[in-house]
């Protein structure tokens, strides 16, 4: 038997904060989609690439919680635009440090930056208590703009992000 001393490690971490938004949510916002790595979870309701997230990145001693738009080109782009008029009264409901940003013509965010330490129970309850705010504030935004679906797919990404596939 071990003598170590169990560890709160991200899966409980992203475990606590399912659980804390299905109980703190709205309940017309509880009944989200989970897909979760081991550095990430992310949180959506229609469209798998217009999600929620919470990327814990020991790379950088951060945790990065958002919106991202990750659906193509023209969809980032629409969704952006939507989110750019009303940047200041999102702002005024979510508070100042969230940041909208384009990364790329098919990437977008809306992004918040934490330190990474500690990984516990508290900072859980910390990163679960702000995405109640921006999932309740930002959803009904997301459905308000109803930017279709983009047709975009790893197939027709671009040519240096394909796998090269040898036969």
């Amino acid at each position: 038997m071990s003598s170590k001393a169990p560890t709160y490690n991200r899966s409980a971490f992203f475990d606590d904060i399912i659980q804390y938004l299905r109980a703190e949510l709205p309940p017309e916002l509880r009944e989200f989609k989970v897909r979760q790595t081991s550095y990430l979870v992310k949180l959506f309701y229609g469209n798998e690439r217009v999600h929620f997230e919470v990327w814990v990145d020991p790379v950088r001693a951060q945790i990065e919680i958002g919106l991202d738009f990750e659906d193509g080109a023209e969809s980032t782009a629409a969704y952006l635009s939507f989110f750019d008029q009303r940047i200041v009264e999102i702002k005024e409901l979510t508070g100042p440090d969230l940041e909208l940003e384009r990364w790329t013509r098919t990437w977008g965010h809306f992004v918040e930056v934490y330190p990474i330490a500690p990984i516990d129970r508290e900072r859980a309850r910390t990163i679960a208590e702000r995405m109640v705010v921006f999932m309740s504030v930002l959803q009904p935004l997301i459905e308000e703009a109803a930017v279709p679906p983009s047709d975009w797919t790893p197939s027709n990404r671009p040519y240096w992000r394909r796998r090269n596939r040898r036969g």
